[in-house]
């Protein structure tokens, strides 16, 4: 019996499937604990009752990345084509992460990271729910980092789209009680389908940057082995 048996110390040893869990944890109380900084507060900072929340934003999420008002940076454009910029940006520097994450160039991975991550802040100014998005990107990337075979934690991160759309679901059932309007939110309008690519695009940006800075790790210990 070895003395740290005879102390009655003891550990836990999470394991693979431990922290996967822990990061779905993450996501499961972050993720709309931030967007709730949006949809509980009025346009003057107020808070508001449930009742009277945009409903919406529990399946339209990306609604919460944008200030309620004008973004001074760009004031001479339209709210309305400022909308549409914002987003368009976002969606393109996403797909650059996902691309720039896919090539073997030596500056890729932070230029493809760290530029997006300033314009993206810059675009989307003045929003705490901005940071929803940050904790996807982060927790993928954590969880495919941390597997010694990446592609299991692109699997595992691709799992969150879909734990994060029950999850509006079942806020909206607690609260306001069974109805068919969060289907028709979700699966039948171009909003509901919209804040699908964002989460996917958005956690594929995090995951794939991740696989490859884990396999960028592993090829320089086969270099130094050799």
């Amino acid at each position: 019996m070895t003395e740290q048996e005879e102390k009655g110390y003891f550990g836990i040893d999470w394991g693979r499937q431990g922290g996967v869990i822990f990061g779905y944890i993450i996501i499961l109380l972050g993720y709309y604990g931030i967007i709730a900084n949006t949809v509980m507060f009025d346009e003057y900072g107020n808070w508001i009752s449930f009742v009277d929340m945009d409903r919406t934003v529990l399946f339209w999420t990306f609604k919460a990345y944008m200030p309620s008002y004008f973004n001074p940076i760009f004031y001479f454009l339209n709210p309305i084509y400022y909308l549409y910029i914002s987003y368009g940006i976002l969606i393109v520097l996403l797909v650059l992460i996902i691309f720039f994450s896919l090539k073997e160039w030596h500056s890729s991975l932070i230029l493809s990271i760290l530029i997006p991550v300033l314009i993206t802040f810059i675009l989307f100014s003045f929003t705490f729910s901005v940071l929803a998005l940050c904790l996807l990107f982060l927790i993928s990337f954590v969880l495919t980092y941390k597997e010694d075979i990446p592609q299991y934690g692109v699997k595992a991160s691709i799992w969150i789209v879909p734990i994060l759309i029950i999850e509006g679901f079942v806020f909206y059932f607690v609260m306001f009680g069974f109805s068919m309007e969060p289907f028709i939110w979700q699966f039948m309008t171009f909003e509901g389908y919209f804040n699908i690519l964002i989460l996917f695009l958005t956690i594929l940006a995090g995951s794939l940057s991740g696989m490859n800075l884990k396999q960028r790790k592993i090829r320089k210990k086969v270099s130094l082995s050799e």
